[in-house]
């Protein structure tokens, strides 16, 4: 039996507000989420003031949601982006491989150049939740 569950969500071309929109309906599920820590381990993309350099070279971990949000807002485009959220701030790293990433954190969530999201959890029933509410989607279990 696995471990987690991953959904695959298309790309409306508004990568920004999707993530934001994905985050919120998270935080909806499972309101404790917001103690836990949000790191950006992985980040290509345009932001306005060109902080994408600092972005992408190292893992950047948040302990505030909010602080997140403004960080998010600053992206112009994603091309990709991989986010972990947990509540050990320990298992935000970079991992050689993705199955790692999903086995040590609540949440994984990546964006792919080629137009998609995948959103991986340990919580099956946030998993279900995400996959009623941004159809159509595989659902892999």
């Amino acid at each position: 039996m696995k471990e987690y569950t991953t959904i695959t969500v298309e790309n409306s071309k508004q990568q920004v507000i999707e993530l934001i929109n994905f985050l919120n309906d998270i935080k909806k599920f499972n309101s404790e989420i917001i103690s836990y820590n949000l790191g950006v381990v992985r980040f290509y993309g345009i932001t306005k003031d060109d902080s994408n350099r600092e972005i992408s070279k190292n893992p950047t971990i948040f302990s505030d949601w909010n602080l997140f949000l403004e960080l998010i807002t600053n992206i112009e485009q994603i091309y990709e982006i991989e986010l972990l959220i947990d509540n050990d701030k320990k298992n935000i790293q970079r991992y050689s491989n993705e199955i790692d990433a999903y086995k040590n954190n609540y949440i994984c969530l990546e964006y792919f150049d080629g137009g998609f999201w995948e959103i991986t959890s340990k919580d099956n029933l946030l998993i279900g939740y995400l996959a009623e509410k941004y159809p159509p989607c595989s659902h892999t279990i």
